[in-house]
């Protein structure tokens, strides 16, 4: 897992039939420190995440794993999987 910020959302005019309906987010990586690192990536959101939410999201072949077995072939890279308590900050 790694830690992000969502910074805002993706907007796509078409979308692959596995994406439809599915909310798509921009996340900053963190470092442990909260400081940025690395470039901005497209993440879908499983657990309604908003801007300026600090995240835990999953990339490569875990970010499918949140949408089986109802669709193992959803298209991505980075799923959020969890929303940081801002209390725990």
């Amino acid at each position: 897992m790694r830690l992000g910020r969502v910074i805002g959302n993706v907007w796509a005019t078409q979308k692959d039939p596995s994406l439809v309906g599915r909310r798509m987010l921009l996340v900053q990586p963190l470092r442990a420190d909260r400081t940025d690192v690395g470039r901005p990536t497209a993440a879908l959101d499983t657990v309604d995440a908003g801007p300026g939410d600090t995240v835990l999201y999953v990339t490569s072949s875990e970010a499918a794993i949140p949408f089986r077995p109802g669709n193992a072939l959803t298209a991505t890279d980075a799923t959020i999987v969890g929303v940081v308590d801002p209390e725990s900050a």
